[in-house]
């Protein structure tokens, strides 16, 4: 039935899917008729705007019409009442239409309002299909908690009565077996019995009475095997109780501290058995001293051992016994426990049935109020229609009235253009009544437009409540499913109540057939104690002649105590000192581990020491480098020098040869000036045209050598702070080196200016009066004034911060005392040659 009921679920979706385009479509349609609604009211009221000037536009016909003669007066009553019946069937069909216009936007409404409720009885059916697929998914729950249940309480049953079938058969065993062992019992006291009494009368056959006790040890340590074997075998199945305890754990919370109980009980137990080894062991060493005295003893002894033993076992039986009837009852707790869990599963799957129930009835009712809501809306539908089709045959009963109209008003306009003043009015009004055809022709198309619309909007409507009537339809086979379902749900379900009474009569019947082999078991534990007090009674009688015996035993054990403890201190005294041996080791350890660290360390430090001397090293023949590109500008420094040289020599010749022409000059007249003027005659025509021109002119010369010295000097003083950066400390050797080329420079440059300088001097005292004597005496002060800035500061440019760097203060006072001796020699021989010229 589920399966039946998905494929319904899923193929209402589509279909609801399928309404939502088409009242999409509905609800665009009914978009564009609103848009376009206001039209034709605009249109309306335009004509009921214009229609009163038409009627007023007629008084003036009646007004104008009396002016012409030719018309007669009986036409004119007639055309009048034409004019106003024409205006009133205008009006009436005005009225009309804004009635039909009314309607419509009516009929619009409520098809919008009938959209929208559709929309709401997708969503409430909607609705009703999410709660059906959760109650479905509800029911497929209960069902697959069911199946889980009836599984599991299935194998509950299995477990139980297998368990219950081991169980039974394992205590049938040991019931055999504790006969057995019982009647073996019985037998060996009855032959310790006649042992006894035959030792007495008989000495002789003492050895073969050894023996037999002997073998009867064997027999004794067999039957510990044997029990040392059973109370593995009981351990094995407390192991097993356990993990089937764990697993129930999961399940059930609160059984832990029967757990622990059972937990302390089997180490208790498991004590014990070590306690019975421990015995073993010591009767075994007991037996050695015992079997000189007397074997029967030894024997009877045994007996006494293995009596308890069994009086033990059985008690741990009795024990078992009840914690496996308590095991049942818990069990029995827990499967009536699990069965009120799903009573109240089942009960909450039905009140989840109800409330399906409940909500399918609900949904139900809303289908009916759907369905008779659609039925007042087909009703309002058809009522819409019938008006439609009474404005259809309004507007062409209009339509007929406004072509008789037409006729009509062709007929007035035959009869007005008789007048030209009346046919002037009649034109005016023919028209306005054209405009308000054209209008009425328009109105009359969109209404049909309006009515095409409304007509498919109905066929949409039509198509949406047939898709509503189908899902109607479909929700109603899916409760009709849902209920068969719930009744075949109900009768699992007393199903399971007739198993669930089966199940717990049979584990009721099981339980009491436990209860009356506990009470046997019982009786037969009674009856094994009232013979163990008549054999306890019996062996104390002869346990007071072992009393002696084990007072001798007691007083050995005294003698192996005090070494035991001798033997204890001697092992603590070794302790102490192992201790001591280990504190020791620890300590070298931590030494260890400290020395460690140090050589790490130091490792590290002899990396970083060793990475120091691998960048001193670099940094040596990098500066090495640097020497040697050092040594390679020396050279060139030389050479330039020597070029230098070279040059002082050449200007020194030229100022010889200058001192040569200038005393013949002293010596001679104004001819040899007049030769002077010759060899210049561009300068003196300068200078007589411009005055002190000279001035100037060497001035102008004077900066063009002082650019050039600069620019050399800044070349250099390039290089050489580009190699100061890199030398530390230079040697003053190659200082005084440039300091003499510098000044060697200076000498040439102010050679070539003082020559430049005479020259323009003697032209000037030659051509003007005593006044130009002074100015010998400013040339001077001039060429000091620039030659002492522009020389010291070529002189800085081309030292550079080479020498400021590595020069100190007192070395660069001694250069400034140098520059001041060469500045006077140049002042001194401008005055000699001053002088020389006022003599002549």
């Amino acid at each position: 039935m589920a399966s039946k009921s998905r494929p319904n679920l899923s193929e209402n979706p589509s279909k609801g899917s399928m309404a939502a385009p088409r009242i999409s479509k509905a609800s665009k349609v009914v978009s564009k008729s609103e848009s376009e609604s206001p039209s034709p009211l605009q249109n309306s009221r335009l004509s009921v705007e214009r229609s009163p000037r038409s009627v007023n536009s007629k008084p003036t016909i009646e007004r104008k019409s009396p002016r012409p003669s030719a018309t007669p007066p009986d036409k004119q009553p007639p055309r009048a009442a034409k004019g106003s019946e024409l205006q009133n069937q205008l009006n009436l069909a005005q009225e009309d239409l804004k009635k039909a216009k009314e309607l419509l936007i009516q009929a619009e409404k409520e098809k919008l309002k009938a959209i929208d409720e559709l929309k709401e009885a997708q969503r409430v059916a909607e609705d009703a299909n999410d709660k059906l697929r959760e109650a479905l998914v509800a029911q497929k729950r209960a069902e697959e908690n069911s199946e889980i249940e009836r599984f599991r309480a299935v194998e509950l049953e299995q477990a139980g009565i297998e368990s219950v079938k081991k169980k039974e058969e394992e205590w049938q065993n040991e019931i055999e077996s504790v006969k057995n062992q019982h009647a073996l019992d019985m037998a060996a006291l009855l032959s310790t019995t006649q042992e006894l009494q035959r030792v007495k009368q008989e000495l002789a056959m003492t050895c073969d009475a050894k023996n037999q006790a002997l073998n009867h040890a064997d027999d004794a340590t067999k039957i510990a095997e044997i029990q040392a074997e059973k109370a593995e075998f009981l351990s094995a199945e407390l192991m097993r109780l356990k993990t089937l305890l764990d697993a129930k754990l999961e399940t059930e919370g609160g059984e832990n501290q029967v757990i622990s109980k059972l937990k302390t009980e089997i180490s208790a137990l498991n004590d014990e058995l070590e306690k019975a080894k421990g015995y073993s062991d010591k009767l075994s060493e007991k037996e050695t001293f015992i079997e000189q005295l007397n074997v029967e003893l030894e024997a009877s002894k045994m007996a006494e051992s293995y009596a308890r033993s069994l009086l033990e076992e059985w008690n741990k039986k009795v024990e078992e016994l009840e914690m496996r009837i308590e095991e049942a009852n818990k069990l029995e707790r827990s499967a009536s426990e699990s069965l009120e869990s799903v009573m109240k599963q089942l009960e909450g799957s039905n009140d989840l049935l109800h409330e399906a129930e409940s909500e399918v009835t609900t949904l139900k009712e809303k289908v009916g109020l759907l369905e008779m809501t659609i039925g007042r809306q087909r009703a309002d539908v058809e009522d819409s229609e019938r008006q439609l089709r009474t404005a259809k045959e309004e507007s062409l009963e209009k339509s007929k009235e406004v072509e008789a109209l037409k006729s009509e008003i062709e007929k007035v306009n035959e009869e007005k253009a008789q007048a030209l003043n009346d046919e002037k009015l009649a034109a005016s009004s023919v028209q306005t009544l054209l405009e308000e055809k054209n209008k009425l022709i328009s109105e009359l198309e969109n209404s049909r437009d309006e009515e095409e619309k409304s007509k498919k909007a109905m066929e949409s409507l039509a198509s949406a409540l047939h898709e509503v009537s189908a899902e109607a339809r479909e929700a109603k086979e899916n409760l009709l499913n849902t209920q068969a379902e719930r009744e075949s749900y109900e009768a699992q379900i007393e199903d399971l109540k007739l198993v669930l009474k089966a199940t717990n009569e049979k584990y009721e019947s099981m339980l009491d057939e436990a209860r009356h082999e506990i009470d046997v078991l019982v009786c037969s534990i009674e009856n094994s104690k009232s013979v163990f007090e008549n054999s306890k009674v019996e062996w104390e009688q002869r346990e007071l002649h072992l009393v002696s015996c084990i007072k001798k035993n007691e007083e050995e054990k005294v003698s192996l105590e005090k070494e035991i403890k001798r033997l204890l201190y001697l092992l603590k005294e070794t302790e102490e000192e192992a201790n001591i041996n280990r504190e020791e080791e620890a300590q070298l350890k931590e030494n260890l581990k400290e020395v460690e660290a140090e050589a790490i360390q130091l490792q590290e430090a002899l990396k970083e020491s060793t990475a120091e001397n691998m960048k001193l090293k670099e940094n040596l023949l990098d500066k090495e480098n640097e020497l040697q590109s050092m040594f390679e500008e020396n050279d060139e420094l030389r050479i330039r020098e020597s070029e230098s040289i070279k040059k002082v020599e050449e200007l020194s010749k030229l100022l010889e040869e200058a001192t040569t022409i200038n005393h013949p000059e002293e010596n001679g007249d104004l001819t040899d000036s007049e030769k002077d003027y010759d060899l210049l005659p561009k300068v003196v025509e300068f200078s007589e045209e411009n005055g002190h021109v000279g001035e100037d002119i060497s001035k102008v010369e004077l900066p063009l050598n002082q650019e050039e010295l600069q620019q050399n000097t800044a070349e250099e003083s390039i290089l050489s702070n580009d190699k100061a950066a890199n030398i530390a400390a230079p040697k003053p050797e190659e200082v005084s080196e440039k300091v003499k080329e510098e000044e060697t420079k200076e000498k040439e440059d102010s050679v070539e200016v003082e020559f430049k300088m005479w020259e323009s001097c003697k032209i000037e005292k030659k051509e003007f009066s005593p006044e130009r004597e002074a100015e010998p005496e400013s040339l001077e002060e001039e060429v000091d004034s620039k030659l002492e800035p522009e020389s010291l500061e070529s002189f800085d440019k081309i030292n550079g911060n080479a020498v400021t760097e590595n020069i100190d203060e007192p070395k660069q006072q001694q250069l400034k005392k140098k520059k001041k001796p060469l500045l006077g020699k140049f002042g001194s021989l401008l005055k000699k040659k001053g002088a020389a010229g006022n003599q002549k």
